[in-house]
């Protein structure tokens, strides 16, 4: 395990000092994720269940992440170096401060309630990270408006339809997860995790008013990356919270 966690920080770490070249650094994130594949599989399912704790929870959600950015074709450098920069926070956290928690048995599901939790939190986390990333390229373009290429235009354009698909899409798996939590988790909003539920339709809401502010209004720049950033906070304190709790207070 040592030696695949090394390479795997090896990998994301070479990406990091490749961003310049697009096709290399692509490269370099596909093996890194493939050796992050391999690290997820042996850390969290085991013959008698999952092991799913906060740390397992990052590392799905940052793998889960880089075949996403994968999958889309973002060349937006300041997501790639986030990608990066968590990957190799979580699995060094994994690796240097390890959490002992004890598996859960197999149950479909309960299995299906998380695969449409991981997705959902996945695109919509990759989603808070373009935000940030098209907030920053639309604040530096107005500042050289006079010399702004078209091809930066149409890039940024681009990049706001695939935001508003991962929102969109994230939204829909989110709508899942809440609705087979619901149906499936005994005492979803009992043993102290109603506040995981309240945040995680809280989040619900704004997401779904974003996406109909979109719809209807064609919300798009700061407002709809403002509301998009807020969203995601208050999913991320129900989700990653919940989990931190669990692990670390109770």
């Amino acid at each position: 395990m040592t030696a695949l966690i090394i390479a795997t920080l090896l990998a994301h770490l070479l990406a990091i000092f490749t961003l310049k070249n697009f096709t290399v650094s692509r490269l370099l994130l596909v093996l890194a994720s493939a050796l992050q594949t391999v690290i997820c599989g042996q850390l969290l399912l085991t013959e008698s269940g999952w092991i799913f704790n906060a740390q397992n929870a990052c590392l799905v959600v940052s793998w889960m992440s880089n075949i996403i950015v994968l999958m889309a074709g973002f060349r937006l450098p300041l997501l790639r170096l986030f990608l990066h920069v968590i990957a190799i926070t979580v699995i060094a956290w994994i690796y240097l401060l390890p959490l002992s928690t004890d598996s859960k048995p197999y149950n479909w599901a309960l299995d299906l309630h998380i695969l449409f939790s991981i997705v959902a939190y996945s695109l919509l986390f990759v989603s808070s990270m373009v935000s940030i990333n098209l907030g920053l390229q639309i604040r530096k373009m107005k500042k050289n408006v006079f010399i702004t290429q078209n091809t930066n235009v149409n890039s940024l354009l681009r990049n706001k339809e695939k935001l508003f698909k991962l929102i969109l899409f994230g939204w829909l798996f989110l709508s899942c997860a809440l609705l087979t939590g619901i149906m499936f988790v005994k005492g979803f909003l009992a043993e102290g995790m109603g506040h995981k539920v309240v945040f995680s339709l809280l989040a619900w809401v704004l997401f779904a008013v974003l996406i109909f502010g979109r719809l209807t209004k064609g919300w798009r720049g700061k407002k709809a990356i403002k509301l998009n950033l807020i969203a995601m906070t208050l999913l991320m304190l129900g989700f990653l919270g919940s989990y931190l709790v669990l692990d670390y207070l109770v």
